[in-house]
């Protein structure tokens, strides 16, 4: 007799940590475990096999009640062969077949996902995007990533490299991204070049204000400098951080007229903005949208944070080995 599968795992492998999560059959998991992330590559396998192991001993888990793993990973990855293409930020881990790996480590189906759709597919299942049909996650940080879920399916692309929305292009012929085209979303809108046009001003146009002393002072600006002079009412950091915030929204109405989904979830550093991400985004949101129907998409920030990637893969094994 068949033994029910109750359980699937999920790892989100990061450069700095390797994050672990059980979710079972109704979308509720465990307590997401963290190990820093070292080693070579047979090293990393062997800690994700070995997180696994002792996350399903912690629980009482057997193998035999686990339908998979899930593998959410930085890429560009080759998911139909299970491989990691190349990790910039990770030596050692270019061509890797993690997939069969961490499966024959585990004696179990795995199946890879790009961590961005995985963290998309967490707060789908189960953080601010439960109930939606169609949803789009923005991840706002350093750079901005994206994932796309249609009729509860991830998009990818013919050639598993769509989805990628911070290279949407939002200024025609405008400032060169370094993925080699202009104009991309992450040029305007990204934490990183936010503070980077602030600088910029600050030294080539002698704008003033609070910014210019926190430069001054530190040599440096970050977004989170920007957004604290914002709240104490700086118009010189209020124009910057409108302008992204602009270029952001227009992104936001693309998507609409695109996909029509049901949210647009915001995720990664920036939204520790609350407030002051949320009203300017939603206020050109409005204003760019078009006129012919009502607003329907709503704009919301992400709730299960750095869970999201761990729990999502756990949920891609789901949809994958499973049912959901």
């Amino acid at each position: 007799m068949a033994i029910k599968k109750k359980y699937c795992l999920g790892i989100d492998f990061g450069g700095t940590n390797t994050k672990f999560c059980l979710l079972d059959s109704r979308m509720e998991g465990s307590e997401v475990v963290q190990l820093r992330t070292a080693g070579n590559s047979k090293e990393i396998v062997q800690q994700m096999v070995c997180g696994c192991q002792e996350l399903m001993a912690e629980n009482g888990v057997k193998v035999r009640e686990v339908a998979g793993v899930g593998i959410g990973s930085p890429g560009p990855l080759d998911l139909d062969e299970g491989t990691i293409l190349a990790t910039p930020n990770i030596p050692g881990m270019d061509g890797l077949a993690i997939r069969d790996l961490v499966g024959q480590g585990l004696s179990m189906p795995a199946t890879l996902e790009n961590d961005a759709n995985a963290a998309a597919y967490g707060e789908y299942i189960c953080g601010a995007g439960a109930g939606a049909k169609d949803m789009v996650l923005l991840t706002l940080g350093t750079g901005i990533g994206s994932g796309i879920i249609i009729e509860g399916k991830l998009l990818h692309g013919s050639h598993g490299i769509g989805a990628e929305i911070g290279h949407m292009c939002v200024e025609p012929d405008g400032e060169q991204c370094g993925c080699g085209q202009k104009g991309c979303l992450e040029r305007y809108s990204s934490a990183t070049y936010i503070a980077e046009r602030a600088r910029e001003l600050i030294e080539d146009k002698g704008r003033n204000g609070l910014l210019a002393a926190v430069l001054a002072q530190s040599g440096r600006l970050t977004a989170k400098d920007i957004v604290e002079a914002v709240g104490a009412g700086d118009a010189f950091a209020e124009e910057v951080w409108d302008r992204g915030m602009r270029y952001l929204a227009i992104a936001c109405v693309n998507i609409c007229r695109i996909f029509d989904p049901d949210q647009i979830i915001l995720a990664g550093g920036m939204t520790n903005a609350g407030r002051h991400l949320l009203d300017p985004l939603r206020r050109h949101f409005s204003s760019l949208h078009w006129s012919i129907t009502e607003v329907k998409t709503r704009i919301d920030i992400a709730t299960l944070g750095d869970n999201a990637g761990a729990i999502g893969a756990a949920g891609v094994a789901w949809s994958a080995f499973g049912s959901l």
